[in-house]
């Protein structure tokens, strides 16, 4: 007992990675087990090729907490770098340069947060937040809409099939695959992980971060030090609203709202110590892949709302904190320390254990109940119900595609709220919904009506690629059934989410029309 004992306590900081990565294991495990449809290599790829931006910014938040800061702007710079990219590709500036002044505008903000929090000495949470309502409010006074991005070097940035060695036919162009944004990723990833470990920028990084007094002491540089690594974020958060304008071809001032909440858990539940001075950033794309992971088995169960991945998030993100915070006031104690401060710092670690493990016992039973509840559903009769499987209206559709200029249909029904709404669009730009009880107009150019056609072409809706799937849908998921006509072609395409069976691309064509199209309150 006294050896495991020692080797706990020598590879202390390694005990948060490890649950990560145990944690990543065992739940990728139960949901191989769990759910077939998981066994297929493509699903375990999608959780990079669908989440690159995530894990780009949770690159850049790590450097910031392992300085002891935060940064809630990057949320608000991602989302200004979609409408901005957006509205410059508009306007006809090449990609290249979009994506340099993108970059810039990244730097630039992150450094001016950071010398406000350098050498202003305003606290990183204030200066942040300032940074992501500054950032949100310049992407509404750039467009109140969406803005559909038709360029060349974005669509192939972002429809780029990398085949993976043995799992696909390289001479028949299919099989499993990644994107070129996930080679991004995962090069910031490994550029990161040198800088942190293996030069003297990230020694001082990791010193700032666990005493900065003792950092100033040894005489090294903390106030240029915080500007650099919110200069870092800053770039990262940049990179990522690029990575998510060319996923989804467009930008809105509405992308990314909370994506702060979800980079700070997956950098803590990556192992990385919220007050500083501890973490790896091999533990935060773990951290990245977990937040993820769940977000995937909450998809594949079905019978589950998506707010339930936050419920889950939000959980694991307190116990990681408890885990850091006991193994903090561990490593704080010192073995020689005797009398009444010894004493002292005993009886309040003590307490401290008796809170710890009464909180986790009361989070423990709320995610129990709420779990049951969840699987229950609200009458206590098994998951929630929410719509009985509502039929298209096929035949209003195929009316709505007769008039003059109709050039495409777009139905979403079903969900928890029984929603029913079926949109047209017309060539001139004009767009019409119906809910079943009221209608709702909104107006765009022509132009835009034609960005959006040749956007969907040219993810191949009129190839083999894009085929008509459906399943047995849950209660809470939405059905699809979309009708493009574009260069005297018609075709009709349906699917469901909550599940892997429709094509890839299918959801990029929804994204696309979500973001032209009126909403209803």
């Amino acid at each position: 007992m006294s050896r495991i004992g020692s080797l706990v306590s020598k590879y202390r900081r390694f005990i948060p990675l490890s649950a990560t990565v145990l944690l990543f294991i065992v739940a990728y495990i139960y949901g191989l087990i769990a759910f077939p449809s998981m066994r297929d290599p493509q699903v375990f790829l999608n959780m990079f090729r669908n989440y690159p931006f995530l894990l780009i910014s949770a690159v850049g938040m790590t450097f910031v907490i392992l300085t002891g800061g935060i940064d809630l702007s990057v949320s608000g710079v991602v989302a200004l770098t979609t409408v901005a990219s957006a509205a410059l590709l508009r306007g006809g500036m090449h990609p290249v340069l979009v994506i340099v002044l993108m970059l810039l505008m990244g730097i630039a903000l992150g450094a001016t947060m950071g010398s406000f929090i350098a050498f202003m000495k305003v606290q990183p949470f204030i200066a942040t937040l300032a940074g992501m309502w500054f950032a949100r409010g310049m992407c509404f006074f750039i467009s109140d809409d969406a803005i559909a991005i038709n360029a060349w070097w974005f669509k192939v940035l972002g429809q780029t099939k990398i085949l993976i060695p043995g799992l696909s036919d390289p001479a028949a162009k299919t099989g499993d695959f990644i994107s070129p944004l996930v080679i991004v990723a995962l090069l910031v990833v490994a550029v990161a992980i040198y800088v942190s470990q293996f030069t003297r920028f990230g020694r001082t990084v990791y010193a700032v971060g666990g005493n900065e007094q003792s950092a100033r002491l040894m005489g090294l540089p903390v106030e240029s030090t915080k500007v650099i690594v919110y200069t870092i974020s800053g770039f990262c958060s940049a990179l990522a609203g690029l990575t998510l304008a060319i996923a989804v071809m467009s930008g809105h001032g509405l992308y990314a709202q909370m994506f702060e909440l979800d980079v700070i858990a997956s950098v803590v539940m990556g192992g990385t110590l919220l007050s500083g001075g501890t973490g790896y950033m091999f533990g935060t794309l773990f951290g990245v892949l977990v937040n993820v992971l769940i977000q995937t088995l909450i998809q594949f169960q079905g019978s589950l709302s998506s707010w339930w991945t936050r419920i889950v998030i939000g959980a694991l993100t307190l116990i990681f904190i408890g885990v850091q915070s006991q193994l903090a006031a561990r490593r704080a104690r010192l073995p020689g320390e005797t009398g009444a401060a010894g004493a002292e710092k005993s009886f309040w670690a003590r307490r401290w254990k008796l809170i710890t493990a009464v909180g986790g016992v009361v989070v423990a039973l709320v995610a129990v109940i709420f779990i049951v509840r969840g699987l229950q559903g609200p009458d206590g009769g098994g998951a929630a119900a929410g719509c009985t499987d509502p039929a298209f209206r096929q035949d209003l559709a195929a009316q709505l595609m007769q008039e003059p200029g109709a050039v495409l249909t777009y139905e979403k029904n079903g969900g928890p709220n029984c929603t029913g709404e079926l949109f047209v669009i017309y060539s001139d730009g004009r767009i019409v919904g119906d809910n079943g009880t009221s209608k709702i107009e909104k107006q765009i150019t022509p132009e835009e009506v034609q960005a959006l056609l040749s956007a969907i072409n040219d993810l191949g809706w009129y190839t083999d690629e894009f085929y008509d799937t459906w399943h047995a849908r849950c209660g809470q998921c939405f059905g699809y059934y979309i009708t493009v006509a574009h260069d005297g072609q018609v075709k009709t395409v349906r699917g469901v989410d909550g599940g892997t069976d429709a094509p890839t691309r299918y959801w990029d064509v929804v994204t696309l029309i979500y973001a032209v199209i009126p909403k209803f309150n």
